[in-house]
């Protein structure tokens, strides 16, 4: 079952990165995690664990703070019909700041242009650089939305996010499958709405969506 949460404001504060990371002082922590957690870090089959751990913060699953987001988008091109532009099923990463725990799912945008349009190939990388970084779903799916209507000077766009989440799983793993589904808009409400049903059409004709079972909250 989908849980929808759409939301009109960002509900948190955008988590910065104070300084770039240091990886030493990160495996480090780790190794002391362990061994605050019952395990000896010495032991062979942990030996390599606060490295590997270090490296998949710091380079993978928080590598977003490294992009600047509206660069990411470009100047565009110009368009001679701005028509509206829908993105289904793009794969997403992001990290939950509550738990450190990873959760995965799809994008789905759609976004009316004035004059000008991002590469294709940006907008995919926009969810990438918004994504790989400590963020809350809801804050996302805003933060996406908006970086839209800002960096491409929009005159509307919708986000929809549709994530599972390890932290759910890890309290209780027969809710594992569940889908929670968060969305955001900016622009006039009827234009947001003509967005808002071609996502929903094109996700009914077969648009991507994460596996899951699908239940009410």
């Amino acid at each position: 079952m989908t849980t929808r949460r759409p939301r009109k404001a960002v509900v948190g504060s955008v988590l910065g990165r104070r300084h770039p990371p240091d990886l030493p002082r990160a495996e480090a922590a780790v190794r002391d995690l362990l061994e605050a957690l019952g395990f000896d870090p010495r032991d062979p089959a942990l030996a390599t664990t606060p490295s590997r751990v270090a490296e998949a913060f710091a380079r993978g699953l928080t590598a977003g703070y490294e992009a600047d987001p509206q660069a990411v988008l470009g100047a565009g091109f110009p368009v001679q019909h701005p028509n509206p532009v829908v993105a289904l099923g793009i794969p997403l990463l992001f990290v939950c700041p509550h738990h450190l725990m990873p959760a995965r799912g799809v994008v789905h945008l759609a976004f009316l242009p004035k004059d000008r349009v991002p590469g294709l190939s940006r907008i995919t990388a926009l969810v990438d650089a918004l994504g790989r970084r400590l963020v809350l779903q809801e804050d996302l799916t805003q933060h996406l939305a908006e970086t839209l209507m800002k960096g491409i000077g929009a005159r509307a766009a919708v986000a929809v996010v549709e994530a599972t989440h390890t932290c759910v799983a890890a309290e209780d793993l027969a809710r594992r499958d569940a889908v929670f589904r968060t969305q955001a808009s900016v622009g006039p409400s009827k234009v947001v709405a003509e967005l808002v049903r071609q996502v929903e059409a094109g996700l009914a004709s077969g648009g991507a969506a994460p596996r899951g079972r699908k239940a009410k909250a």
